[in-house]
């Protein structure tokens, strides 16, 4: 049985988002996104991090969204929700799987640290600031990528739209994905009318 340790609006979002995908069956561990919760010792053995996620199938406890979901699908895929590495969109999808975390949440953390989570004393305003127009800059790229599909890599709903829809998520929260972001306020929409998404945020 696979276990999930969750908390809202964190990345444990695409783990959850890709098991509902899956169909697989799971136990969810729902937790307060808190330094006592993160940093109980019961919870370290599992992401010695302390953050979200974490993952155990088996005898193999697993962090990092993005790996994770890389392994969900080799793992339980049966060549689902990604192209064939033979395929001509490979690469292609490799690139929107893994601009999501590595270029797009930098800007977007920054705005939730120092926005939200920090303690107010510790915020500094000037790198939310910059984090909200690094985030709208990059976001201004993907609008015009989705000017003529409905997914990043066209018809197909891949593994890369989980993983750029957690970002959407935090985008709307911030107030960045507005009206000036048509194709991509529509391609969020779009993605929350998915059962497996719309579970794993009403979770």
């Amino acid at each position: 049985m696979i276990t999930l340790y969750h908390a809202a609006n964190t990345r444990s979002l695409r783990v959850l988002w890709m098991l509902n995908e899956l169909g697989l069956d799971y136990d969810l561990k729902k937790m307060e996104f808190t330094p006592e919760v993160l940093k109980d010792p019961a919870y370290l053995k599992i992401n010695p991090f302390g953050r979200m996620p974490a993952m155990v199938d088996g005898e193999m406890a697993l962090f990092e969204s993005g790996a994770i979901l890389q392994y969900l699908l080799a793992t339980y895929g049966e060549g689902r929700f990604a192209p064939d590495t033979s395929s001509a969109q490979y690469g292609v999808y490799l690139q929107w799987f893994h601009f999501a975390e590595a270029t797009l949440m930098p800007p977007l953390s920054a705005i939730a640290q120092h926005s939200f989570i920090r303690p107010e004393a510790d915020r500094i305003p000037a790198v939310a600031a910059d984090g909200f127009a690094k985030a709208t800059e990059m976001l201004t790229i993907v609008e015009d990528t989705l000017s003529d599909k409905p997914y990043l890599l066209g018809n197909e709903f891949t593994a890369a739209d989980i993983m750029l829809g957690y970002c959407l998520m935090l985008a709307e929260l911030f107030g960045i994905l507005n009206e000036k972001l048509p194709n991509l306020a529509a391609y969020w929409a779009r993605l929350k009318t998915r059962d497996a998404c719309a579970k794993a945020l009403a979770a």
